[in-house]
């Protein structure tokens, strides 16, 4: 069964994502995606084996660092620093 396929799924936090589901969220492509991580502006994913998964609160917190409209982009400096503790 593929995941999010059952009903069971809908009723489930989303707690990671991978990156076409990323770029989906954000309404860009997975490059795009993967361009900002390479720019610090998200945070690198997680790994287990071969899959690579975004947490979906390291995401929310680095977009809640991204300037609104008007506003300069301050440096992306230290990388990583949405990682759960």
């Amino acid at each position: 069964m593929k995941h999010g396929a059952s009903p069971l799924a809908a009723t489930v936090p989303r707690m990671a994502m991978s990156l076409d589901k990323v770029a989906i969220a954000l309404d860009v492509s997975p490059n795009s995606v993967l361009q900002m991580v390479e720019e610090g502006l998200l945070p690198r994913p997680r790994v287990w084996r071969r899959r690579k998964l975004w947490r979906v609160a390291e995401i929310d917190a680095a977009l809640a660092e991204w300037p609104t409209d008007g506003e300069e982009m301050a440096d992306a400096g230290d990388k990583g620093r949405w990682d759960a503790d």
